[in-house]
């Protein structure tokens, strides 16, 4: 019987060292997986004595223990104190619930990008954006690099010691990745973008190619314009993509029925008039402006500069050929499209190719536009889409150009020079237009400057925009609609649109540069430019135009050809040349607060600011001063 009882002790003994090799094991793997591994089991009395004798042996876990022992281990997976690498989500960036659609994430330079050719996405940058980073997440892990085994895992996981977002180049960052897709977010904010609090939501879903935009407003079909306003007390609402705090829809829909009971038409259905007459034309119009060109032979190197005009603006496109004939330059392909017969008069006097499309064009507005975004200027932008539309259509490349524009040499130069091979693969290119306005974003291009070749993804932007002429009329400008369709072209159907940065090119100098970047035009002034031409955008009517040229030294329109219509006088194919152009520029000073070719100090001020283009010198300032004294 005792030795019974002393094999019955030695099982009880050999069940409980069992027992305390398992309890070991447990605790001994949770020490193994924490970094702060010394106090783990210190800081947990896992002791409970139990028995009859209080041998002091464990025996069992309560419920208890087990509480504590949890609690413990909860306590030990939060973030320690430089150990931000740790997370409830075994130290990955981001939760299994994404993992469907992000994996990891990296960073790289955006200056790799934009010194990049093979990543040329043809929207201007802004400078200070070149020494930010761009972030690429990957949708699998088969999409995150793998050449460098710790950047892979530092793409999920971050940082080894600071669990930041890694960098690396932009090739190692790429080189797994079938596809990309590019997303351009505001870098910083400016006067035409304001200051927002934006929230960016990402979702795995059916994958869309356009943004969605909620703003905390109104409804703005149940309140008046002056409640429209941006306020935290409002829920968020679905509004267009670019809509501006003060309650202002840039985009707004076009109207069918202006009043639909007196029966008077909206934009809509006087845009459907417009297209019955172009569609019941246009092969005639092909026809006779195909016979034209070839007649007059008006193309070199397959291209035709084109030009639209009324008789509003008839000087400024006398002035543009007065002063490429001055320089010698060869307009031969330039063929004008005037909305008017006095204009069309002129045009032919000046010898330039000239068709008038009378049936589409005819019954446009003669006078000029007083100011951007006038009814004049409004209903002058479907001449500008029409000419385009009917040369592209008969297979030719296109520069298209306003009549507010002097030639240094010709621009047609760089576009067929085959050592620019940076430009040869975009469809279209543009001027920049210098303005940040969001409706012009990311592009900003320039509607009055632009090369378009003969293919069928550049010809379908221009058959689109003419499709969306009521959306023309009502937004009063074709450039903010120009630029919509070229993103959707660009996404939809891979169309590569280039837009010329304002600063790091300076070859198509426009208004921008002429009212605020003055570096650029006083290297023209200088003859230190490599500009191909000034267009003078940006400016409000036609007489500030004209006096900007006349300072500019850059006006050559004889003063007895302006306001001159030519009507009842005997006007034959390039019979206004000598009588209207003069061989040197005409310079005149207005307003020393603009660029001149020469000092305009006398004169007045046109902005509230009033600095000076020109700086004098001490001994000219003395001399301006003994004039002034001398005429009060």
């Amino acid at each position: 019987m005792a030795a019974l009882s002393q094999k019955v002790r030695n099982i009880a003994v050999i069940i409980t060292l069992i027992k305390i090799a398992g309890i070991s094991f447990y605790f001994g793997y949770i020490n193994a997986i924490n970094e702060n591994n010394n106090n783990v089991l210190s800081s947990v009395n896992i002791v409970e004595r139990g028995g009859d004798g209080g041998s002091g042996c464990i025996t069992t876990i309560t419920p208890a223990l087990q509480q504590r022992i949890d609690a413990r281990i909860k306590d030990h997976h939060k973030p320690q104190p430089g150990n931000t690498n740790t997370n409830n989500n075994g130290g990955k960036l981001f939760p299994d619930t994404t993992r469907q659609f992000v994996e990891g994430i990296l960073s790289v330079s955006n200056k790799e990008f934009l010194h990049n050719p093979n990543y040329d996405f043809g929207v201007p940058f802004k400078s200070a954006s070149e020494h930010a980073d761009a972030l690429i997440l990957y949708n699998t892990k088969r999409s995150i690099p793998t050449s460098d085994k710790s950047l892979h895992d530092a793409a999920i996981h971050g940082e080894k010691d600071t669990g930041h977002i890694a960098k690396t180049s932009m090739s190692t960052a790429l080189e797994n990745c079938d596809a990309m897709n590019v997303i351009f977010l505001p870098y910083g904010y400016t006067q035409t973008r304001p200051s927002m609090n934006d929230c960016y939501t990402i979702m795995g879903n059916f994958e869309s190619y356009h943004i969605n935009r909620y703003f905390r407003m109104p409804d703005f079909e149940t309140t008046n314009k002056h409640e429209r306003e941006l306020k935290p007390s409002h829920p968020l609402r679905h509004f267009g993509r670019v809509t501006l705090p003060k309650g202002i829809a840039e985009f707004d829909v076009p109207e069918v029925w202006r009043n639909y009971r007196r029966g008077e038409k909206g934009f809509v259905l006087e845009h459907f008039d417009a297209l019955r007459t172009f569609v019941e034309n246009v092969d005639t119009v092909q026809s006779e402006l195909k016979e034209l060109i070839t007649k007059r032979n008006a193309v070199r190197d397959n291209t035709v500069v084109v030009m639209t005009v009324n008789v509003g603006q008839s000087e400024l496109l006398a002035n543009f050929v007065c002063a490429a004939r001055s320089r010698g330059l060869d307009i031969s392909n330039v063929v004008v499209f005037p909305t008017d017969i006095e204009s069309k008069t002129l045009a032919e006097g000046l010898g330039v190719t000239t068709y008038f499309d009378e049936k589409n064009l005819g019954a446009l507005p003669k006078g000029e536009a007083r100011m951007y975004g006038d009814k004049i200027f409004a209903s002058m932008m479907y001449a500008k889409i029409l000419c385009v539309v009917y040369v592209s259509m008969l297979g030719y490349d296109v520069l298209f150009q306003d009549v507010d524009m002097v030639w240094f040499k010709d621009p047609l130069e760089y576009f067929h020079d085959p050592s620019n091979t940076s430009i040869q693969n975009f469809d279209i290119l543009f001027q920049h237009d210098g303005s940040g306005q969001m409706r012009y974003n990311p592009l900003s291009a320039n509607s009055g400057f632009y090369y378009v070749r003969a293919n069928k993804k550049a010809q379908y932007v221009f058959t689109s925009l003419l499709y969306h002429g009521a959306f023309v009329r009502k937004s009063k400008s074709h450039q903010q609609v120009l630029v919509q369709l070229l993103l959707e072209h660009s996404s939809m159907f891979g169309t590569k649109v280039k837009v010329f940065d304002k600063l790091e090119t300076d070859m198509f100098p426009g208004g921008y540069h002429y009212h605020q970047h003055w570096d650029t035009i006083k290297d023209i002034v200088n003859g230190k430019s490599n500009a191909y031409l000034l267009h003078m955008s940006w400016t409000e009517n036609k007489d500030n135009k004209l006096k900007f040229f006349r300072q500019m030294g850059e006006w050559y329109l004889q003063d007895h050809c302006i306001s001159n219509d030519f009507q009842g006088e005997e006007v034959s194919d390039g019979s206004l040349i000598s009588h209207c152009c003069s061989a040197e520029p005409i310079f005149s000073c207005h307003f020393r607060d603009k660029p001149s070719k020469k000092p305009c100090w006398d004169s007045p001020c046109i902005d509230k600011r009033c600095r000076s283009f020109w700086q004098p010198t001490e001994d000219q300032i003395e001399e301006m001063k003994a004039k002034r004294k001398a005429l009060s």
